[in-house]
């Protein structure tokens, strides 16, 4: 499949075309003006606007495989992608096991010190960095929790 990127005059004359679908990720602003043009020749639209990304895990599922498979959407590139998983919801009974299988993985993707690890990711600037620090002051840290902001690791 073809990818397009650019600025608004690049867009605007594409949006002209005629195309099987359109798939947008950004802003909600930008996402109405991408579904009115579609709307002109009925093209089908994906857009992906930012919003939060919800795990469900059910207590019968195989629980090693799930949280193996959303530990990986989530520490991909630090979680810095759109649909990384935000938060998970599980029945109380299994909320437990979800934490020690998610650390197990961790661990088993990082090693002991993940600070070293060369897999693991940094946040992408100061900013992004200091707002998620923002976001983790006064919560319950269920693993790691260190942050180095000259390194913009959390």
């Amino acid at each position: 499949y073809p990818v397009v990127t650019g600025g608004v005059p690049e867009t605007t004359e594409l949006l002209k075309e005629r195309f099987d679908h359109i798939l947008y990720t950004g802003n909600s602003t930008v996402g109405k003006i991408v579904m009115a043009a579609a709307a002109k020749h009925l093209t089908p639209v994906t857009l992906e606007l930012g919003g939060k990304s919800p795990c469900y895990i059910d207590k019968d599922c195989d629980l090693t495989v799930a949280c193996r498979r959303i530990t990986w959407g989530k520490y991909m590139n630090c979680g810095q992608t759109c649909i990384a998983p935000d938060y998970i919801l599980c029945d109380p009974s299994i909320q437990s096991k979800v934490v020690e299988n998610i650390k197990a993985t961790l661990q088993e993707f990082y090693g002991e010190d993940v600070k070293s690890s060369p897999d693991y990711e940094r946040i992408v600037n100061k900013r992004h960095f200091q707002r998620i620090v923002g976001l983790l002051k006064g919560q319950k840290i269920a693993h790691g929790g260190e942050a180095d902001e000259a390194t913009c690791f959390i």
